[in-house]
């Protein structure tokens, strides 16, 4: 059964609340990961299914967005490619939906030469 979570932003009492999907940041997430060539979702472990490593995992708590990607990088700077694809992710979030990220970890699966 599919997991609902709602980032709520808080409306007036005339208009309601809106309520944004996780799947959003999902979509947001893999969008940005692949507009980088040094950069590809781990996808050598299958497929994603339930209970199983995600390629991306967008949970929220407390109305806060946390973002964990697996991904296969091609190159030797291993570190300032992590910690582009971090501030990438994080304002495309913030761009496309306005929503500050309270994390974006990124787990490197491999390293493609």
């Amino acid at each position: 059964m599919a997991r609902n979570e709602y980032y709520t932003y808080k409306g007036s009492p005339i208009n309601g609340d809106i309520m944004m999907s996780v799947q959003v940041f999902d979509i947001i997430t893999k969008q940005v990961a692949a507009e980088d060539k040094d950069i590809k979702l781990d996808t050598s472990k299958g497929f994603s299914v339930t209970g199983t490593k995600n390629l991306v995992n967008c949970t929220i708590k407390d109305n806060e967005v946390y973002i964990t990607v697996h991904v296969r990088i091609n190159g030797t700077n291993i570190t300032a490619k992590t910690k582009e694809l971090q501030k990438k992710i994080a304002s495309g979030i913030k761009e496309m939906a306005a929503v500050t990220v309270k994390s974006v970890d990124v787990v490197v699966e491999a390293i493609d030469f």
